[in-house]
């Protein structure tokens, strides 16, 4: 623990509240005399939204787990759990699901959870009306895919009531990872006659209803969010924290700041510059997992030098030094990438596509057993004199400079990854032959860029909902509501739906190893890296144990005080 942060006394304090018949049991934390009850979240910017059907950054997700929740849910080792339903039933087939909603399941409002709710949040989430980001994670569902492109109405989706507590789900093929999917935010329960009441204005904290283990109290854009426990939730008894507070801290050393005063519980992430003192000093605080999600550039292929440029685009992806930039730069554990896809999902089935100059060659491999230590200098300058050779050919030189301006939103690690990223072009292709600008954006501005269209490159960031590589290959079909770079190859689509489609899972990978391979083959985007996320925990908090969470999917709910 930090010298300079202040000694605290522990004390367990088990409060009995009689709501109703309900019995909630409450932990407390006291200071200095004053019984403490909330702890205080930085999400390191400001959540786009709270609506379950349209986040899309991490940030909304962490707020809608809170406030809202599924039919299942993930624990903290991002297994799947009953949620509002209590149990399911799958038919032989694998195209039927059937739910089954606890009994006496409340919104935070006392009114009652209903399969018809259920249903109106499906349908809600493939309207194309609502313009959901993530309306594409539910096309398995029968008719999703005509209802999401406004050619059939919402009611037509294949999720009926058998009764008021039971729920059909048909699909249209076997996907053995639905019940991951039905835990994810955006099929999160939403109150059918709370947003028909309110419509737009349903979000607003003295409108809103929420079915998960908080309610809202008060959000201030770009200022705070106050939650406080929803009585009416149906494991309520285990919530043991009465309030939670999220902070938009996008500085991440005023939060750190922040976080050594006792102002903030629980970080978003840690200062780069800081991460060894701090490993050393805060050690049994600071918790670094390595995440399942990718760190990637992405070009505009709507712009005709990157669309019909492929050498450009290698010659772009080959000239940055990945190890470099994540040993010496980032230097958090993250794993340089070479891949679209992460060796990790899917238990390594994807592994071994790697990029083939980006592997030693069997001369280097030579070399290094015989300690020839220029071994990496000389495969290095491999790479780099055929990243120059491809410059060339894609028609920039002094004469004829290519202009590059990068994209990214603000944070200390996407402007310290721009900065290099222009170096290592610089250094590679001259001063002359390349010039490079930076743009920095407030998140939300960021987010509409992309979705406009309105960039050159952009720093990506690709965090994975649950373990199935469609998460990673989704990016890059043609029509895919995420592949903002407008990348499109129709064999790397048939390929995708082709795999989709076949019920042998060794075919199913040789398939989809042979669509990401194409799409590698095409350079359609630069990946960088695999994260690793870290976060400081105020020892006063317990509950919360990252180490097995992979994907970094967050409830408030586990949390307790010392």
């Amino acid at each position: 623990m930090n010298k300079n942060k202040r000694i605290k006394k522990v004390l367990l304090s088990l409060l009995a509240i009689s709501i109703g018949t309900v019995s909630i049991a409450s932990c407390s934390k006291k200071e200095n005399g004053e019984i403490k009850d909330m702890i205080t979240v930085n999400l390191g910017s400001d959540p786009s939204t709270i609506d379950p059907q349209k986040a899309e950054d991490l940030q909304s997700q962490r707020v809608v787990n809170d406030l809202f929740e599924g039919l299942t849910v993930a624990n903290q080792e991002n297994d799947i759990v009953p949620g509002l339903a209590e149990k399911w039933d799958i038919s032989e087939d694998g195209k039927v699901y059937t739910f089954y909603l606890r009994d006496n399941l409340k919104f935070s409002d006392g009114t009652p959870i209903t399969a018809y709710d259920v249903i109106f949040s499906y349908q809600r989430l493939v309207d194309h009306k609502t313009a959901s980001p993530y309306s594409n994670i539910a096309e398995n569902i029968v008719n999703a895919k005509d209802i999401t492109r406004g050619m059939m109405s919402p009611d037509k989706l294949g999720v009926i009531a058998l009764n008021d507590r039971t729920i059909q789900i048909k699909l249209e093929y076997p996907d053995p990872s639905f019940l991951n999917i039905t835990s994810l935010w955006c099929f999160d329960v939403v109150s059918k006659n709370n947003i028909l009441k309110y419509g737009d204005n349903w979000i607003e904290a003295r409108n809103i209803v929420t079915s998960g283990a908080y309610k809202l109290d008060d959000r201030v854009i770009k200022g705070h969010i106050l939650e406080s426990k929803n009585p009416n939730y149906y494991d309520a008894a285990k919530v043991k924290v009465n309030k939670i507070k999220f902070l938009p801290i996008e500085d991440v050393n005023s939060a750190f700041n922040q976080y050594k005063t006792g102002e903030v519980d629980i970080t978003s992430s840690v200062p780069v510059d800081q991460y060894n003192k701090i490993k050393e000093t805060m050690g049994s605080q600071l918790h670094t997992v390595l995440y399942e999600g990718i760190y990637y550039y992405m070009f505009n292929m709507s712009l005709d030098k990157y669309k019909n440029n492929p050498q450009l685009r290698q010659a772009l992806s080959m000239a940055i030094d990945r190890n470099t930039l994540t040993k010496d730069i980032l230097k958090q554990g993250e794993k340089p990438l070479y891949s679209l896809v992460t060796s990790t999902i899917e238990a390594d089935k994807f592994g071994g596509l790697d990029y083939e100059w980006s592997i030693p060659t069997q001369a280097d491999k030579k070399n290094k057993i015989q300690g020839i230590s220029n071994a990496n200098l000389q495969s290095n300058e491999k790479r780099m004199t055929k990243a120059r050779e491809l410059f060339k050919q894609s028609g920039y030189s002094d004469s004829s400079p290519l202009t590059i301006t990068i994209n990214y939103n603000t944070d200390e690690v996407n402007k310290r990854v721009a900065l290099a990223v222009a170096s290592m072009w610089k250094q590679a292709f001259g001063e002359k032959s390349i010039i490079i600008k930076t743009s920095n954006k407030e998140y939300k501005t960021f987010l509409q860029s992309m979705h406009d269209g309105d960039y050159d490159i952009t720093r990506r960031a690709w965090i994975v909902d649950y373990d199935d590589v469609d998460n990673y290959t989704g990016l890059y079909e043609c029509n895919n509501t995420h592949n903002y770079g407008r990348y499109c190859n129709e064999k790397y689509d048939s390929l995708i739906k082709q795999a989709r489609d076949t019920k042998d899972a060794g075919q199913r990978v040789q398939i989809i190893r042979q669509a990401i391979q194409i799409a590698q083959d095409d350079y359609a985007v630069i990946p960088l890296y695999q994260y690793t996320y870290s976060h400081l925990i105020s020892p006063d908090i317990s509950g919360y144990t990252p180490e097995n969470n992979h994907l970094n999917n967050v409830y408030s709910k586990w949390y307790k005080f010392n």
